[in-house]
């Protein structure tokens, strides 16, 4: 979400026009449009000129490669079982591959989540070195962020916390199931030497439903 939210917000809508050969970015652009009030005589054929060029060079391919198929299935039918056992090895390999992965994932949300009560709390003392709030800065025009918040690029954590003390206590918050990209990121963070780093319990949709002020 945060890559296509930044390609959309650099490019607009001429995005649209090769929207749907970027996986994931198809799902969300005309969503992103509307969002972002894009004009329709802007959007309209700019969309229509996407639509055309993905189904053309499907039809394209499809002509220039129709002897290619008859091909393929030859080769298959030449390798018989020994082409299926491979097929089926590849494919529990690739289970068992994001089956790992789902693994460390969940270990990284088993984490001391922060509820904003206490992170309110903390504010109010002063004992709150830091709020972290690793959204995409279109995100946080929509919804606004905590006041004194840091915007945190998760790609570039080392560049962005430079100024950060690693012995203050930081909250990282983020408006995802499970704080799920807060946690990854608190996680890095502890790895980058902090010692206090807890995600926000709900995010920044809690921080909003407790009645507490945003800053835009």
């Amino acid at each position: 979400m945060r890559q296509t939210e930044a390609i959309f917000t650099r490019w607009g809508a001429q995005s649209l026009m090769v929207a749907k050969f970027i996986p994931g970015f198809a799902s969300v652009a005309t969503a992103m449009a509307g969002v972002l009030r894009v004009p329709l005589w802007r959007f309209i054929p700019a969309d229509a000129i996407g639509a055309a060029l993905w189904s053309g060079v499907a039809i394209a391919l499809g002509y220039i490669f129709r002897n290619a198929i008859d091909d393929v299935l030859t080769v298959l039918q030449e390798f018989g079982k020994i082409g299926l056992v491979l097929i089926v090895l590849a494919f529990f390999a690739y289970l068992f591959w994001k089956w790992l992965q789902r693994k460390r994932f969940i270990r990284q949300l088993i984490m001391d989540r922060i509820s904003v009560d206490e992170v309110r709390r903390l504010m109010d003392e002063g004992r709150l070195g830091m709020v972290i709030d690793v959204r995409s800065p279109m995100s946080q025009q929509v919804t606004g962020r905590i006041p004194g918040a840091v915007t945190v690029d998760p790609q570039n954590l080392k560049f962005d916390l430079i100024a950060v003390e690693p012995q203050s206590e930081v909250v990282v918050y983020c408006a995802c199931p499970n704080e799920a990209t807060a946690a990854k990121v608190a996680k890095a963070l502890i790895q980058h030497g902090f010692k206090r780093v807890r995600p926000l319990h709900g995010g920044i949709d809690a921080w909003i439903e407790a009645g507490h002020a945003v800053e835009h």
